[in-house]
């Protein structure tokens, strides 16, 4: 693990948050950045219709 991630548990176990919240936060921000780059593709793809 790099320093910036022991960094950030940490300063998430200072704000009272457990391991377990710690791996939700990160689990839920690696399906928001799928869902993200999903629907990024879907509006371009239809930007691209419009303008074809």
């Amino acid at each position: 693990m790099n320093e910036k991630w022991i960094n950030l548990i940490e300063e998430f176990e200072e704000n009272g948050q457990t391991p377990e919240d710690i791996q939700m936060i990160i689990h839920f921000y690696d399906m928001m950045t799928e869902q993200h780059k999903i629907m990024k593709k879907y509006y371009e793809d239809m930007k691209n219709e419009c303008s074809d």
